[in-house]
Parts: structure tokens; sequence; C-alpha cells
């Protein structure tokens, strides 16, 4: 949903153009305090955790209505959506008059404090049920109920319980709830670099990665999937967003893909794919490293040099399946001549790496993250003036604004509710009884630990962001990883994975289920093709348990020996599931290659020679021709509906709310794609018209206004001073700017609504 959507249209209905309006200025204040409190820093850490959650309530009210699915019950549903809104306000008012003696609720808790703590919680399971799902409330409520009762409960679940009043003190009143460091690292970190991705997409980043990755690889052997591999790494790391990065990126790579004869569920299985990896793939990765530095109380830099070769190794797995089937189904490539040369593009466009540069240099240099997202955001603002169409205009960076809001605010609620299971289970100390639970019934077996943690996991991700199950899996399965002697880094990068491979696995695979309408295949068999060109993703973490030099723990040699192993598996592991290595291979040789690549999976001595020296055999005697067969045409199912049944119909619920909380919900089908866009070595204008002259300038000037005013109160430190002027002030700012634009963009009759976007 653009601006169009939010405020830029008339629209007969007043309640909906008002909720509009409300929306976009309130997303514009989100963003804005976010981005003041990281050039002049935060107000009271507390106080600015609060209003980042109650300020995300009250705009998921806004985004997420309840009359959104139809008329019928449109005037109940405006009226609870009305009081929600207003008792978010509520909460705000009552947060920011209370915190200078916040502390004493530790103490005692008022009956005020009482209404406001059942509101709070409230607030949050209603705004986590419109954004995300009934699954992690659930979760919440159960280990609630339990802290609670926990005397009525059997087992290791038995224990003292809490009182009402010490659970609500642990959940809200300190910082190992509501307010903990799921809802810190969304506050500091994660709203600036979403909007920083918002910024890549105002100048062009994801084109530009598009074009250089055909120029690389569109006319070689599989092109146009070794080109979405690629290409959708880097957009996806930047934005992280595997769905996001599905519907942009592989609204041009699937329909290619298809043209050249890829089958329907592999193209789409190649986007989700590499889309998913984004997540993993330094040097941002998305939010859920943020949240993993902050748990692990490491600098993200390690976790990101952590992170880098169990990433490389997932897409080596990745961009080897797709050149095996290419080679296996004989596929066409695109002709050299059709596609832009690597150096023109990079001649005229290569200045837009400059953003990831800087990431690089500031990481490097030791900085702080929120200093690297700072100089990210300002870097990318000022390049975009290097072009006329990526002039980062008033309406770009008010579009900017409100997509990096309703991507966040649903994810920030997530990160809340999260901390309510957080605060509930350590408020009993619960962690420690299942670590040792779970380390008995496995009788020290660590593979039926892994094995256990991994399918819990899968189980979260089928209702969860993969936010949300890497912070359950902090509160429940990394103690028990780290009670059973895995390092911690190794620990952790295990629940990441399998946090983010959730997007590819079936029967709920978000990320495929969106790539399967725009390859017009069936949803299911997408994501089945997308778990197995993924199946790195499940292998690499039991890889760095049991190796945790794939992590940097270890020498230099040790990482280096462990890193080759694991690659000639990954790489016979996907030879085997293609069916295909220097030609087809019967069913014997690929289960043959499959036990060989397995037994590389765990880094020690006898297995890897052992597993070596069959993958050899199976490689040599497949070059010679020896044994081989030729693997069953797959038939392919065009239905473009998401396969019903229970599993088909909890997809889809969670597939829209994810589009509805990316602004994604109203993309259409994307067109047949135009290789002209790719030919040709000059850029391709962003905007299909400028904006007038006699409008530019007003709002060149409006800008600057904002960002003076956002200065004064910078410089005068408002935010510690006078908190509330503070943000009455943002509040204020936001509104004109808001007001403005509309105002200025409505009088511009020349131009139809869709360039008004622009």
């Amino acid at each position: 949903m653009g601006i169009r959507s939010l405020g830029l249209t008339s629209e007969a209905d007043t309640f909906s153009d008002a909720r509009r309006w409300v929306g976009l200025v309130l997303s514009v204040f989100f963003v804005l305090i976010h981005l003041y409190a990281g050039f002049y820093g935060a107000p009271d850490s507390m106080l600015y955790r609060m209003l980042h959650v109650v300020v995300a309530l009250a705009l998921v009210f806004v985004v997420f209505p309840l009359d959104a699915a139809g008329r019928a019950r449109r005037t109940w549903a405006r009226a609870l959506d009305t009081a929600l809104f207003f008792c978010a306000l509520w909460l705000a008012w009552y947060y920011l008059s209370t915190i200078d003696d916040w502390e004493m609720r530790t103490v005692r808790l008022s009956t005020t404090d009482m209404v406001a703590a059942w509101m709070t919680l409230a607030l949050i399971f209603e705004a986590v049920r419109r954004a995300v799902g009934l699954i992690i409330i659930a979760v919440a409520l159960f280990f609630c109920v339990h802290a609670l009762n926990a005397d009525h409960f059997p087992g290791v679940f038995y224990g003292p319980p809490t009182s009402l009043t010490g659970l609500l003190r642990a959940l809200l009143v300190g910082d190992g709830g509501v307010f903990g460091i799921p809802v810190l690292v969304m506050a500091q970190y994660v709203v600036l670099f979403i909007f920083f991705g918002q910024l890549l997409s105002v100048v062009g980043v994801g084109t530009f990665f598009l074009r250089l990755a055909f120029a690389l690889f569109g006319h070689r052997t599989g092109g146009p999937a070794k080109a979405a591999v690629v290409s959708s790494a880097f957009m996806g790391s930047l934005s992280g967003s595997a769905i996001g990065n599905v519907l942009t990126t592989g609204s041009f790579t699937i329909p290619l893909m298809r043209r050249l004869g890829y089958r329907g569920s592999f193209s789409g299985g190649v986007e989700a794919a590499a889309s998913t990896g984004g997540m993993i793939m330094p040097p941002v990765m998305g939010a859920i490293a943020f949240i993993m530095a902050e748990f692990m109380g490491r600098p993200y830099l390690e976790v990101a040099l952590a992170a880098l070769v169990p990433a490389l190794l997932y897409f080596l797995a990745i961009f080897v399946a797709v050149h095996l089937e290419a080679r296996r189904s004989k596929l066409r490539t695109i002709p050299r001549a059709d596609l832009p040369r690597a150096w023109p593009v990079l001649k005229r466009q290569g200045y837009l790496l400059i953003p990831i540069a800087l990431i690089l240099g500031t990481l490097l240099a030791g900085y702080s993250i929120i200093f690297v997202a700072v100089v990210a955001i300002v870097g990318t603002f000022l390049i975009g003036f290097l072009r006329r169409p990526t002039w980062p205009t008033a309406p770009k960076m008010l579009l900017a604004a409100e997509t990096a809001a309703r991507s966040t605010v649903g994810l920030s609620a997530t990160a809340a509710c999260a901390g309510i299971i957080i605060g509930a289970i350590f408020a009993t100390g619960l962690s420690f009884k299942l670590s040792q639970a779970a380390m008995a019934a496995a009788e020290g077996q660590l593979w039926l630990l892994i094995l256990i943690s991994g399918a819990m996991a899968l189980i979260m991700g089928m209702g969860m962001t993969a936010s949300a199950v890497y912070i359950t899996m902090v509160a429940t399965v990394i103690p028990i990883l780290r009670a059973a002697g895995v390092p911690e880094m190794a620990a952790h990068m295990f629940a990441l994975y399998f946090g983010v491979v959730s997007n590819i696995t079936p029967p709920i695979a978000l990320a495929a289920f969106a790539a399967a309408p725009i390859a017009r295949a069936d949803p299911m068999r997408t994501g089945v093709d997308a778990a197995k060109l993924g199946i790195a993703a499940f292998l690499i973490p039991v890889m760095f348990i049991y190796q945790p030099a794939l992590v940097l723990e270890g020498s230099l040699w040790e990482t280096a020996l462990a890193a080759g192993s694991a690659s000639i598996g990954l790489v016979a592991i996907s030879a085997a599931f293609v069916g295909f290595l220097f030609g087809p291979m019967g069913a014997v040789w690929r289960a043959a290659l499959l036990t060989g690549g397995l037994m590389m999976v765990v880094p020690q001595g006898v297995t890897d020679l052992a597993g070596l020296g069959l993958v050899l055999a199976v490689a040599v005697l497949n070059w010679r021709g020896i044994g081989s067969g030729v693997p069953a045409v797959r038939p392919e199912d065009v239905r473009q509906a998401i396969s019903p049944g229970l599993f088909g119909r909890l997809a889809a619920a969670r597939l829209s709310k994810a589009k509805a909380e990316e602004g994604l919900e109203e993309r259409p089908r994307a067109a047949e794609p135009d290789l002209r866009n790719l030919t040709s070595d000059k850029v391709a204008d962003a905007e299909t018209r400028p904006i007038p002259e006699e409008l530019a300038w007003p709002l060149w000037v409006l800008m600057a206004l904002c960002a003076v005013a956002v200065e004064v109160m910078g410089q005068n430190l408002l935010h510690v001073r006078q908190p509330g002027i503070w943000l009455g002030g943002l509040f204020a700012i936001s509104l004109v700017f808001t007001v403005g634009v509309r105002t200025l963009l409505g009088r511009a009759d020349a131009l139809t609504p869709q360039e008004k976007v622009t």
C-alpha cells in the first residue's frame, strides 16, 4: 500500500479517508522518532521503548483495520478500531507522565498502573493477532498461565507459582519483559535499517543489482536463475524481507525463468530460496541479527563475520542446483547481445554500491550499529541526487516513511509479545528446568537435541515471524544447546537459521507461497522445490554445531577445512536432488551421492574421508556414463490458488498478513518482463514524469524547513530536557510535512494518480 492508499486519494467514505490520513501522519511520526534518536540520541531508554511500542500499536489499529474484510461489520468494527487507537494514545500519555518515578512500580502498583498494565497486554495481543496471527499469542498465554499456576502443572513444568502482581511487574516494569531486548533492538536498530532499505528502492539500488546480476550471469547456463540468486541475495540482505524481495525482484526473474524453459514451481522455488537466504547474508541480515548481537552482548560486526561462511555455503548449494537443473533440462540461455555489459553498468551506476561500502567501512572501523545506520541513511540520501530520476523528493520520502512504518509496526508488536514469553518463562525459572529435562530425555545425545530443537523451530515458524521464532528459541531451545556444550555463537546461529528457513518449509512456506502465483505454479510444489534448493539451510546449522569453526569459532585452518568439506558435501547433495551431475543419474547413484554428501555434513575425519570417497566414485562413474538414468519428467501444475485444506488456509492467512504488513497486499501481478529494461546500457528513468517546476521548489523548501526544525530540536536536546515538548514537536513536523506534500501534489492537476506516487 503506497501513498495513494493512505492519504493521496479522494474517496466518498470520509471515515476511511480520515483513517488513511491518520495512518500516513503516524507513519511519518513513527519513523521520525527513530531518525531523530539515531541522529541526536534517544530520551530515557525505558521511555523510548515504551513510546516505540505504543506508537506502533496505535499505527497497527489504523493500518490493519477490522473492517478491511468487508462492509457488513463496518460500524462496530470502526468503533472498536477507534477505541483501541485512543487506548494506545492514552498509554502514550500515561508512560510519558509517569516515567520519572517508574522504578517505584517495582514496589507498588496503583489501580491506574494495573489498568495500564492490563491495557498494554490486551493491545499487544490484539495487534499481534491482526498483524501476525494467533500462534504466538497462544504460546504467550500458555506461559503466562503456567507462571500463575505452576504448582498445578505436571513434571518439569511443576514449580512455585508467581502472583498476578508479580507477573505484571515481570512483564512490564523491568527490562526483561515487554520492554526488553527485542523491543530495544527494534527501537534502536531495526526501524533505521528498514527505512534504509526503503531509501535503497528510492535511489534504484534494486534495479542496479538486477541489471548487474544479469550482466554477469544472464548469458551463462541457467543464467536467469543464477541472476535471481545473486540479486536476491544482495537485496534480501539489505531489505531483510524475504516476501518483499520475492514480490519485487521475483516479479521480473520468475517470468523470465519460465520463458526460458524452467518449470514454474522450480522458478518460484529459486526466487523464494534466494530471497530467504538474503536474511542470513551479511552485512545487514534483517532484524534477527541485531537481536542476536544484543542477546549475546557481542558486537554486530562479530555476528556478521560469523555468518559469512555459512551464508556463502547456502548460496553455493543453490547456485549449483540451478546450474545442474539448467543442464539437465537443456534450457535456453539469453543471448549475450540481449544483455547489458557489466562494465557500462558499473560505470554508470556503480556509485550505488556506496551505501554497502559505507556499512562495511563503518562496521570495520568499530563504530556502533546506530552510527552505521545513520551513515548509511545519509549516504543513500545524498547519492540519490547524482541522477535526476532518483532524486529523493518529498513524495518519495513520504512513501519510504509510510512503507517502512508498515513493515515495522507488526514486527514491533510481535517483539513485545515475544517479550511476554521471555518474561513469563524467566519469572518461574522454567528455562533452566526445560534445559535439564531435555538433556535428561536425550540422554546426552547431541544429535537428538538438535533434532528436537530444529523441529520445535519449524513448527513455531508455521505461525510466527522469523524474529519471533528466534526470540522464543532464546528462552527455550538455546539454553538446551548451551547446556549440551554447544558454543554460544553456534547455538544462536542455529536458532537464526531455523527461524529464517520456515519461509521455505512446507506446508506453510510463506516465501514460496508468495512466489507461486507469479510462477503460475502450485504453491505446495513450489514450497517443496524451494526446500530442496535451500536444503543447505537445514544442514548448515548441524554442521556448525559439530564444527564451530564454520562460525569462526576456531583457527583459520580449521575454518578452511570445515568449509571445504561442507562445500563438497552440499554440492553432492544438490546434485543428488536434481538428479544430474555430469549426466543424468538413476535412483541408485542419486542415493549413493546423497549418502556421501550427508556423511560430510558432520565434519569428522572418518566420515569426511568415507563420504569424499563415495562422492568421488559416483562422480567418476557418472562422468564415464556408467549407471546413468533418465529422471522422470516432472509434471507441471499450473494452479494459481493456494492449495486447499487446513495448511493451505493457514498459509493464505499468514501470507495475506505478511503482505499487508509490508504494504504489498495491493501489488498487481507483474507483466511479462521486458528485456529492453536490461539490454540497454543506459539507465531507465525511475519516474514516468517529473514533478512540475512550480511545485518542485515548494516541496524542497518544505522538506528543508522540516529538517531545520528537527535540527533545532536536536541542538537544544529537547528529548532530554522536555520529552513531552519533543514529542509534540515531532508530531507537528510530521503533520506539516504530510499535509504540505498532499496539498502541493493536489494542486498538480496535470499529474495522474500513478504519477503522484513518484
